[in-house]
């Protein structure tokens, strides 16, 4: 398909979407996908967008018409994202008032006693940063803003590979499944909407197995997490990036959605579920379909309460001509 076809079909087809969720692979997906009634699937530049309604999400009853998103399977790591999002953005005719990021991510060990993260909970980033921009140093690692290389730069202000998210946003955002999680676990069986596929009754676990304080539903935190093509994948390696970013969790795509959401001044929100410890890599131990129907759970009742959060639900932050 030529480009301006192509531009054309995804113009049309994104029109009236408020919000825009992405998700790197089909598992972390698809139980959002689940949650669309009157959806259409279309492929772009092997990217695959699922426009369709929350209808079928019980909460959106409380103030009428349902919320029209797109759902884009963006693939893994940096540049997929970035490619999604900026193919997305600039075919929709007006931008949309959030974009969430929902999938999975690996939990960094604790700074001594500190609390942290356990599988099955829910994280919302505060800031995303590229840890593997920058460079290595007999004096350690110097980052990409102390190169004094050129990342972002958004009103003027180079951000050096480290983006703030409206703390406005996350705050209203962890207040709501806070109160949404203590609800689930209140309820009969204690459980979220989105069941973790495969994942039967296992309660949340530390790293020597225990239960969790979380374990009638998950704890939701707030905090730096960061964004590498390089999995960490030893202990060494995770107790040096921990120190170096003091961050909760490690992805290989928040901070490139991140980017591009603050170069076209979109909202944003990243929410994950835990699926691992970063740590020495021992796949066997790794929740994934837990973790996503997690992340998924909490992007949907987010959504769910769209205009509970401060944005402009007014309307485009800006609109092109078609």
């Amino acid at each position: 398909m030529a480009v301006p076809a192509r531009h054309a079909l995804l113009r049309r087809a994104t029109r009236g979407c408020s919000a825009v969720v992405l998700a790197a692979t089909p598992t972390e997906a698809e139980p959002v996908e689940r949650a669309l009634v009157d959806r259409r699937t279309y492929e772009a530049v092997t990217k695959t967008l699922v426009v369709g309604k929350l209808a079928s999400w019980p909460e959106l009853a409380d103030w009428g018409s349902p919320l029209r998103l797109v759902l884009v399977v963006t693939g893994c790591d940096k540049t997929n994202v970035g490619h999604a999002l900026t193919l997305v953005l600039e075919a929709m005719e007006t931008l949309p008032a959030l974009v969430v990021q929902v999938g999975v991510a690996g939990a960094f060990p604790s700074r001594g006693c500190a609390p942290h993260p356990a599988i099955g909970d829910i994280v919302i980033a505060s800031s995303e940063t590229y840890a593997d921009t920058g460079s290595s140093s007999p004096e350690g690692w110097v980052s990409a803003e102390e190169l004094g290389l050129p990342v972002a730069c958004v009103k003027g202000v180079e951000l050096g590979g480290r983006f703030q998210l409206d703390p406005g946003l996350v705050e209203a955002a962890v207040r709501l499944l806070r109160r949404a999680s203590a609800e689930a676990a209140a309820e009969p069986g204690g459980s979220c909407e989105v069941e973790p596929l495969g994942s039967g009754e296992v309660a949340p676990t530390g790293p020597g197995g225990e239960v969790s304080p979380g374990s009638l539903g998950p704890r939701i935190w707030s905090g730096p997490c960061l964004t590498s093509s390089r999995v960490t994948g030893t202990r060494e390696e995770a107790e040096e990036i921990t120190q170096r970013f003091q961050a909760l969790a490690e992805s290989m795509e928040g901070a490139a959605a991140a980017h591009i959401c603050a170069l076209y001044r979109v909202p944003f929100l990243e929410i994950r579920g835990i699926s691992n410890f970063v740590g020495d890599r021992d796949r066997s131990t790794w929740q994934v379909e837990r973790a996503a129907a997690a992340a998924a759970w909490a992007g949907l009742t987010v959504l769910s309460r769209f205009k509970e959060l401060p944005l402009d639900h007014g309307g485009a932050l800006s609109t092109r001509a078609p």
